[in-house]
């Protein structure tokens, strides 16, 4: 007792000690309090950082020595006489980063669990857990959490891992492949995973031609079925998703090589915006369904353009191969008209820049030009279609557009 109170004492001794007593007494409340916040925050930075060790290790396709160590110490931390396991929900919404961590949260407050890490990239959350937590358990969870907001999600589980085989824990690419040849709602344990075949065999090819009678016969249903017997080959043989992706990227930029006259789809935005993006094999159907609905519809009621518009089509195909075409030139020598105007009309009726349609006919020419002259070196294709002496940027763009190199087609056509 730190007051001693010495009689005979009056009240104002008595009052004067217990306020001291008080205020010692808020003191050290408040020292406990701030010491409880302060612990609270090193555990919530050590949480915080485990979730960010987490997320490079699957954020990067390369996993360097440093992150690999980092990964070692969190396992010999959290997991060191356990094995762990990884369970990836992949939201086929991209939700906002309030609500994916609002998701996040309530996974942990139900689990209330020391021996689960979560972390998230884009619509995909990550978790890392002990085997004493079935996967069961998480998947009943993950429903609870996720089907009354009406977000259709896929569940992919992992075998268990041990400290020692870390090298054996797959991408997270890897991982999301496995939903490919699975509907747009599924759970998939570790015991019915697939092995996929990076190869196609001989018997899986397309005949492109076929498709193109059909839809030029307005016989969807047919062309439809003939691609779903090519997509049940795939499936069948367990292609790569990679793999197969690339093969409908080629299908979708041959058919629209084939349907330019009809056709004003911007490609790069297609490519680039949906189709590498599509992470089951129903929504490529779906892609293709879609497209060839467009076709048809276009073959049955082709786009009435302007004169103006027509003539500047009618130029851009006369002047291919010329390395001068532009917008100003053809003003200046063909149409004599004011650049800006044409620039204007040609993008309103046609849905793309001068510069974008003449780079896409381009490449379409050059794509024609290798099918009939098989023995064409790339250089040669630069020269003659506007490239001048940059067969290097031509190759790249080519790629970028078809994704693929012009080197590589005319190596296929010699194999064929």
């Amino acid at each position: 007792m730190k007051h001693y109170l010495l009689k005979p004492c009056n009240e104002s001794n008595i009052v004067e000690a217990l306020k001291d007593v008080v205020k010692e007494k808020q003191n050290e409340e408040e020292a406990e309090s701030y010491m409880k916040l302060m612990e609270e925050e090193v555990t919530k930075n050590t949480v915080s950082e485990k979730e960010e060790i987490l997320k490079q290790f699957f954020l990067y396709q390369q996993v360097t020595d440093d992150l690999k160590e980092k990964m070692k110490s969190l396992i010999e931390e959290v997991y060191p006489s356990e094995r762990f396991y990884f369970c990836t929900i992949y939201i086929d919404s991209l939700l906002t980063y309030d609500h994916i961590t609002d998701v996040i949260e309530s996974i942990q407050i139900q689990l209330n669990e020391s021996k689960a890490i979560i972390t998230f990239i884009e619509n995909k959350i990550i978790m890392m857990m002990s085997t004493s937590i079935p996967e069961e358990e998480v998947n009943l969870l993950i429903t609870c959490l996720l089907q009354p907001h009406e977000h259709e999600y896929s569940i992919v589980s992992t075998p268990p891992f041990a400290k020692e085989n870390i090298d054996k824990i797959p991408k997270l690419d890897e991982m999301i492949q496995q939903l490919f040849y699975q509907p747009t709602y599924t759970v998939i344990n570790h015991q019915s995973w697939l092995s996929f075949h990076e190869h196609l065999s001989a018997d899986l090819e397309i005949d492109l031609e076929k498709i193109m009678f059909y839809l030029k016969k307005q016989q969807q249903q047919q062309a439809m079925q003939y691609l779903q017997n090519f997509i049940n080959k795939l499936k069948r043989h367990r292609i790569s998703p990679k793999v197969t992706r690339v093969y409908f990227i080629q299908i979708y930029l041959l058919l629209m090589t084939r349907h330019s006259q009809y056709t004003t789809e911007n490609r790069v935005q297609a490519i680039g915006g949906e189709l590498e993006d599509l992470q089951h094999l129903t929504e490529y159907v779906e892609f293709f369904e879609n497209l060839f609905n467009r076709m048809i519809e276009q073959v049955e009621h082709p786009k009435k353009y302007s004169q103006v518009v027509k003539q500047m089509l009618q130029s851009i195909d006369e002047q291919i191969e010329n390395s001068e075409l532009s917008l100003q030139w053809l003003a200046t020598n063909c149409l004599y008209m004011n650049a800006d105007y044409l620039g204007k009309t040609f993008k309103k009726e046609i849905g793309q820049r001068f510069s974008s349609y003449v780079t896409n006919a381009r490449i379409n020419k050059a794509v024609e030009i290798i099918e009939e002259e098989q023995d064409i070196k790339v250089f040669e294709l630069a020269e003659r279609l506007g490239f001048g002496n940059n067969p290097q940027y031509f190759s790249q763009l080519f790629k970028r557009m078809k994704g693929f190199t012009p080197s590589e087609i005319i190596r296929s056509n010699e194999r064929d």
